[in-house]
C-alpha cells in the first residue's frame, strides 16, 4: 500500500508502478523482476528504482536481497528496502536477512518491532547527500550542500513536515534504558513463538499452513476432512467467531486468491501459553460455525 501512495505522492503517477510477480514462496521472482526492467527499456522507458522488501506484512516473505541488489548495480537502479515490519529482525538472526546493506535506502517500522507507541518510522539512506538533495528545493541548497553537508543541514527540509514533534526521543529513551540485548531477546521469542505456533497447526489434521514461516507471521486456514468449495467463507466466519469470543485476536490475509488467518507475533509480552490458546480457538470457533450451518 505504501509504495502506490508514494509514487503519486512524487507525482510519478501509480499507473508507472510495475508489480512484480512472486515465487511459490511469496518472495519477488527474480526473473520476472528481470523481464520487467528489459520490457520497460524496449518500450522507451527508463526504470528508476527497484522496491524489495524485507518481511512482507502478509507472510513475513523476505526477497532474496542479494540477488535484487546485483541486478540493481547491473542495471543503475535505486534499490529501496521496505523493511517496516521484518528488518528490524536483523538485530536478532541477522543472517536470515543478509543483502540490508546493499540497499540504497532502507525504511523501517520501530512502532512494529520495536515495540514503540505509534508514530515512529525510520528512513535510512547509504549516503546522506542523496537524501538531502532530494528533499532540497533550490539549487542554492544543493550547491550548499556540496560545499558543506552540515552548514546546508536543515531538519524542516527531510520530510514533508515542517512542524512536528520529537518523534525519535521515545526510540532513543527505549535504547539506552533496555540496551539492544533486551530487544534482541525479545524478538527472537516472537520469531520463536511463530515457529511453535506453525508446528501446532500443522499437527492439526483440521488445519493448514498457508505460507512458509519466514518471520514472526503465520498463516493458515480451517481445511477439515472434507474441504468445500465455500472454504473462503467457511475462514471468514471462523475468523469472526474467533474475535467474537475475545480470548485470542487474528487477523486474515489473501494469498493466492485464498482467505486466511493470520497471526503476527510482535509483542514482548507475549508467552508460549498465550501460543498454545490459538489452535483450540480457531477449533472451537469452527465447531460453533459449523453446527450453526
Amino acid at each position: 500500500m505504501s509504495i502506490p501512495k508514494a509514487m503519486a505522492l512524487l507525482g510519478l503517477g501509480r499507473e508507472q508502478l510495475r508489480l512484480i510477480p512472486t515465487d511459490e514462496r511469496f518472495r519477488m521472482s527474480l526473473a520476472h523482476l528481470r523481464e520487467a526492467i528489459a520490457s520497460d527499456r524496449a518500450a522507451g522507458r527508463v526504470p528508476l528504482a527497484v522496491v524489495a522488501t524485507s518481511g512482507t506484512v502478509n507472510t513475513g516473505s523476505i526477497d532474496p536481497l542479494p540477488e535484487v541488489a546485483a541486478l540493481c548495480r547491473e542495471h543503475g537502479l535505486w534499490m529501496h528496502i521496505d523493511g517496516a515490519y521484518g528488518a528490524l529482525a536483523a538485530l536478532a538472526v541477522p543472517e536470515r536477512l543478509a543483502g540490508l546493506n546493499a540497499a540504497d535506502s532502507l525504511s523501517l517500522d520501530p512502532h512494529k518491532w520495536l515495540y514503540q507507541p505509534l508514530d515512529c518510522g525510520v528512513l535510512l539512506f547509504k549516503d546522506e547527500r542523496a537524501a538531502r538533495v532530494a528533499f532540497s528545493y533550490t539549487g542554492d541548497y544543493a550547491r550548499s550542500l556540496a560545499e558543506d553537508p552540515l552548514e546546508a543541514f536543515a531538519f524542516f527540509e527531510e520530510s514533508f513536515e515542517l512542524s512536528r514533534r520529537f518523534r525519535a526521543l521515545k526510540l532513543w529513551l527505549s535504547l539506552r534504558y533496555h540496551g539492544l540485548e533486551a530487544f534482541r531477546r525479545a524478538i527472537r521469542a516472537d520469531l520463536h513463538h511463530a515457529q511453535l505456533l506453525a508446528q501446532q497447526v500443522a499437527a492439526s489434521p483440521r488445519l493448514e499452513l498457508s505460507a512458509p514461516v519466514a518471520l514472526s507471521a503465520v498463516c493458515f486456514r480451517y481445511a477439515g476432512a472434507d474441504p468445500t468449495p465455500d472454504s473462503d467463507r467457511l475462514n471468514t466466519a471462523i475468523l469472526t467467531r474467533v474475535i467474537e469470543r475475545g480470548r485470542v485476536y487474528l487477523s486474515n490475509a489473501t494469498l493466492g486468491g485464498r482467505f486466511v488467518l493470520r497471526a503476527c507475533f510482535v509483542n514482548h509480552r507475549t508467552t508460549e501459553a498465550d501460543v498454545a490458546q490459538i489452535v483450540p480457538e480457531v477449533l472451537a470457533a469452527a465447531d460453533e460455525v459449523l453446527a450453526a450451518r
